[in-house]
């Protein structure tokens, strides 16, 4: 039993030392969709930019498109196009179908 436990303790250590060692570092997408990306920056970026008021609920940051779009998609949708809470003045029919047309498309980074 105890040798048992050494070898998968040493295949733990090992895999840990293996995963680190091959630079497993992701690297960031940025948000630069031509349409979307500048929609974000004034519908969104005032309140939940990095150190702004809304921000603990949900961080807008164009230089982390899976962090910050891809991850919370459903949460954007929801509120944006589904019970229209965002933003707090609202969008007018042009905004309404830019957005969900992006959203259909896949939400592109691009």
């Amino acid at each position: 039993m105890k040798l048992k436990l050494l070898a998968i303790a040493l295949l733990l250590v090992t895999t840990i030392a293996i995963t680190n060692s091959c630079g497993s570092k992701v690297d960031k997408i940025s948000f630069t969709h031509p349409t979307m990306k500048p929609w974000f920056d004034s519908k969104c970026a005032s309140c939940h930019a990095s150190g702004a008021s809304a921000a603990s609920k949900w961080k807008y940051d164009a230089s982390d498109y899976d962090g910050s779009i891809k991850t919370h998609i459903d949460h954007i949708y929801e509120n944006v196009y589904t019970l229209k809470t965002m933003p707090p003045t609202g969008l007018d029919s042009t905004n309404l179908a830019n957005f969900k047309a992006w959203y259909d498309a896949g939400y592109p980074a691009k």
